[in-house]
């Protein structure tokens, strides 16, 4: 079936199209970023389409050297980790920023400027809630009418 066929493509193409994940709040421990320093940084998530998106997950992956660790004081140093879900995004703008401080650790050694921290999509559900029940607008078809005869009487 056609139309199926093509909503599937598009829920795939959803998190290319529709979401972006930015980060934010970086807070370094001086001006310059020295070797092995920890520093704190959230993860946003924008959803820009049509569907609220549910039990979101972000892969944090630390790069060049750099390791990253979840929010809490006892979470480890490790290459990579995945939040845990997030709340309901709501659709069209929404933005949700991950974890209250999420960190990670500067490579061992001095190098130019590298990406050191990468978030990305891991999971997510959707549902059509906004789709199905916000697009009840008035309109003039269908319509109900009464005619009749007005006569003297």
């Amino acid at each position: 079936m056609p139309f199926f066929d093509d909503m599937t493509t598009a829920l795939e193409a959803y998190p290319v199209t529709d979401v972006t994940l930015e980060i934010v709040e970086v807070v370094t421990p001086g001006n310059a970023l020295n070797v092995t320093e920890t520093v704190s940084f959230r993860v946003k998530v924008s959803n820009n389409g049509p569907l609220n998106l549910t039990n979101v997950t972000v892969r944090v992956k630390g790069q060049n050297g750099a390791l990253v660790a979840n929010n809490g004081a006892a979470s480890p140093f490790v290459s990579e980790f995945v939040t845990q879900a997030l709340p309901t995004i709501g659709q069209n703008g929404a933005q949700l920023t991950v974890g209250s401080s999420l960190k990670f650790k500067a490579p061992a050694g001095a190098q130019a400027s590298k990406t050191l921290v990468k978030a990305t999509l891991e999971g997510w559900d959707a549902d059509l809630n906004n789709i199905l029940n916000k697009h009840s607008n008035p309109v003039s078809n269908p319509s109900g009418t009464y005619a009749a005869a007005v006569v003297v009487s």
